[in-house]
């Protein structure tokens, strides 16, 4: 699924910014919230100055972007942080997630300073893709273990399993058919990893690793279990797959209410696992010219660029049967476009599958022609159409008949 959405569009996606309260992690020299334009307070896990010296030597940083923190996480839980009765409507996380030494712990804080119904949304990257190839997904076992140990820093496990399996990889690459990781060689000697945790052990020091594998699979299952033993207080709200040639996937969280048993927790979270399988819409058509068609989605924000799919059909005297996969956000109102040009066409059918678990057939007759639409007329199945002469978004609206 290719969209036009950045990582940012995704983590904020459906967040109420210029009115919300919120919270930001890690946000160093690129901030997700501009304080500017929101309330948001920034968190980190070093003050400013601390930060500063930590990147002085890293080129890849500007010292004079990198922002003021507002509270330091560590020492204090952050609630203590933000004042314990200090609630927010969000928190939102890019590249923090698989660096913190204690996840679930972090998890059960973040939820701690959230409003009821309060989202937590965080870009993940998938290991596929990039240089935590080599190494295995994390498991229960090591959440559990560094949440009962409450690590504030990242372990000597951690540490070595990062810089022992550290590789380079051609994400290009990672996504062809048939890719072959087994050619891949870790950068770091065995020897230079051991000194590393040396260092880290003898002089207590903070070593800045990928302390959490995933892939999106594994992060959803490790959700899943967290929540069945009790340790999550969460349900998904919304999921971003990772598109191709990228290599993170988004996921936002929603605060289960405060007070409700955990039979109903359990019973929350399992219903909402629904929201991380993408929908599809498929269209039978025929479009001469040919070129290239688009689905825009309202979830809403009505229709824009952002919210939209689009797909290149050759042109064939068969219809052409294109299948337009959607992020797994609510959904009102959908439009396809045929073609971006003058044009005459044929549409067949069309058929919705929600959340993979709801088929809908849309009946012909509910589409609704955009002004470019010269004539519209019924077939014994679909109906054919033509544009004006200098139409240039030729489009049909059609309401989603599901009730979330």
């Amino acid at each position: 699924m290719a969209t036009s959405f950045t990582i940012q569009d995704k983590i904020l996606y459906g967040l109420d910014i210029s009115s919300g309260k919120g919270l930001e992690i890690g946000p160093l020299m690129n901030p997700l919230v501009d304080k500017n334009q929101a309330n948001v307070k920034y968190v980190d896990r070093a003050t400013t100055g601390e930060i500063k010296a930590w990147y002085k030597k890293n080129e890849t940083v500007d010292q004079d972007k990198i922002v003021d923190v507002d509270y330091v996480w560590g020492d204090k839980t952050l609630a203590q942080c933000a004042g314990e009765n200090n609630k927010f409507d969000y928190c939102v996380a890019a590249h923090v997630i698989e660096h913190v030494p204690d996840l679930i712990g972090w998890l059960k804080e973040i939820s701690d300073v959230l409003k009821e119904g309060g989202i937590a949304s965080f870009s993940v990257p998938d290991r596929r893709y990039t240089f935590d190839y080599l190494r295995s997904e994390s498991v229960m076992a090591d959440l559990i273990d560094a949440y009962y140990r409450k690590l504030k820093k990242p372990s000597i496990r951690h540490i070595y399993d990062h810089f022992s399996a550290f590789t380079e990889i051609d994400i290009v690459e990672a996504w062809t058919d048939g890719f072959d990781g087994r050619n891949l060689k870790p950068l770091k000697e065995p020897y230079k990893v051991n000194k590393i945790c040396e260092d880290a052990q003898r002089n207590d020091k903070y070593i800045d690793s990928h302390c959490w594998v995933f892939t999106v699979q594994s992060f959803i299952s490790i959700l899943d279990s967290l929540n069945e033993i009790g340790l999550l207080d969460f349900r998904i709200k919304r999921f971003f797959d990772v598109e191709y040639c990228n290599f993170e996937f988004v996921i936002q969280l929603e605060k289960l209410p405060e007070g409700i048993s955990s039979a109903e927790k359990r019973e929350l979270f399992l219903k909402s696992l629904k929201r991380t399988i993408n929908h599809k819409v498929t269209v039978r058509f025929i479009s001469y010219p040919a070129g290239e068609a688009q689905i825009y989605y309202d979830a809403g924000n009505g229709f824009n660029e952002h919210d939209s799919i689009t797909e290149q059909f050759s042109l064939g005297f068969q219809a052409t049967e294109l299948t337009f996969i959607l992020p797994p956000v609510d959904l009102l109102k959908l439009r396809f476009d045929p073609v971006k040009a003058p044009a005459i066409f044929k549409i067949y059918d069309i058929q919705i599958d929600l959340f993979g678990d709801k088929k809908i057939a849309i009946p012909i007759k509910s589409l609704t022609p955009g002004e470019h639409v010269k004539t519209f007329e019924p077939m014994r199945k679909g109906f054919w159409g033509r544009t004006y002469r200098k139409a240039d978004d030729p489009h049909f609206i059609f309401e989603v008949p599901y009730t979330f």
